[in-house]
């Protein structure tokens, strides 16, 4: 590595941006149709509640904590959800930037808020369960107790190396003689993509964890820095489209078109543990390592929301991602959307909270 294990965080730019989304509209019409919506948490219901329902949205300003940088996957979504948020609930959505502590920082400022449905925050379940498992002080409230409004997609992740490097495969990387430089944002889901996947192969490795946010991480890449990085394909696909980056392995299910000609041949982690024999427990972390990996850019509220509170921004998410509009800017932007209800990823959560402790041998 040239020189960076020496960075720590408190080196690298904090920046914190409030930034107003497209102004809410058609409000008389879009209330009406809030408060007459009926049916289940997630699609419906809790539209003409009284305090908590969506017509405790009118007007009012709501704050969406996007916990990186902009650039990256979190705020991208924040971005592409927030104006047509706001439709649905007659409010303004504003998007918030909170980068530091590999997302820590934002969700433990919506942890903090009023549970009032004001604050709405992306959380990075796999980072932050991650974390809880080295015992990191400054994890905020267990992941479980938040009440989740829902997911915009599985979005999948990539180990990528330099263009020019002489590792053409995951396999000849994981046979590599010298240990492989990996740059990292601390506590991000690639942090722990990268202890549990480098540590569970037993490929020799040096972390360089002194990144704040995915913007820093992709400059670090660019000047050379390192060898690698496992990042988001919303943030690496640039950079594997412009041939700066070479993709060796994927986690997840390839949805967007761009993603799938961008990855055309590139194993997955499933297939790469298939085609070896590792012991039962290096297998679950594996396993384990790859649940966490879907589990980001995840939309939630503080513990102690009201439900019908819930309920009424289930509904408007869910009512959002059907939008034509919505759908049209998130080709545009190579987003993968396939919206998970807030039932179905709190579930998701509990489950990978509950096999977490098998990640620990890695992430400690």
């Amino acid at each position: 590595m040239t020189g960076h294990e020496q960075l720590s965080p408190r080196h690298l730019p904090w920046t914190r941006r409030l930034l107003p989304a497209t102004a809410a509209v058609a409000a008389v019409a879009l209330a009406a149709a809030c408060s007459s919506a009926s049916g289940s948490a997630d699609a419906g219901g809790g539209g003409n509640a009284g305090s908590g329902g969506a017509s405790a949205f009118k007007g009012k300003t709501i704050t969406l904590i996007a916990p990186d940088a902009p650039g990256g996957s979190y705020d991208s979504y924040a971005r592409l959800f927030a104006p047509y948020l706001g439709q649905q609930l007659g409010a303004t959505v504003n998007v918030e930037n909170v980068d530091g502590g590999g997302t820590l920082d934002g969700t433990n400022q919506m942890a903090a808020a009023h549970p009032d449905g004001m604050t709405i925050g992306m959380v990075n379940v796999g980072g932050d369960v991650a974390s809880k498992v080295e015992g990191q002080p400054a994890l905020h409230d267990d992941v479980t107790k938040f009440s989740y409004i829902g997911q915009p997609a599985v979005l999948p992740n990539a180990l990528v190396t330099q263009s020019g490097s002489s590792a053409g495969s995951f396999t000849s990387l994981a046979h590599a003689s010298d240990p492989v430089a990996v740059l990292d944002i601390r506590n991000g889901i690639g942090d722990m993509l990268n202890r549990v996947v480098y540590g569970a192969f037993g490929i020799k490795h040096k972390l360089d964890t002194g990144f704040e946010s995915t913007t820093a991480l992709k400059q670090g890449f660019l000047a050379k820095d390192g060898l690698t990085i496992f990042e988001a394909m919303s943030t690496l696909y640039p950079l594997i489209s412009g041939h700066q980056a070479k993709p060796l392995l994927v986690t997840g299910t390839v949805t967007v078109p761009a993603y799938q000609k961008a990855l055309a041949g590139v194993p997955t982690l499933d297939s790469e543990l298939s085609s070896v024999s590792l012991p039962a427990a290096q297998t679950k972390a594996l396993k384990e390592a790859n649940a966490l990996a879907g589990l980001s850019d995840d939309f939630a509220v503080p513990p102690g929301t009201p439900a019908a509170t819930v309920s009424a921004l289930r509904q408007a998410f869910v009512k959002a991602a059907a939008l034509p509009a919505l759908k049209k800017q998130a080709q545009k932007e190579s987003l993968p959307l396939a919206f998970i209800s807030g039932t179905t990823t709190a579930s998701q959560v509990a489950s990978a909270e509950a096999n977490s402790t098998s990640i620990a041998p890695y992430v400690k």
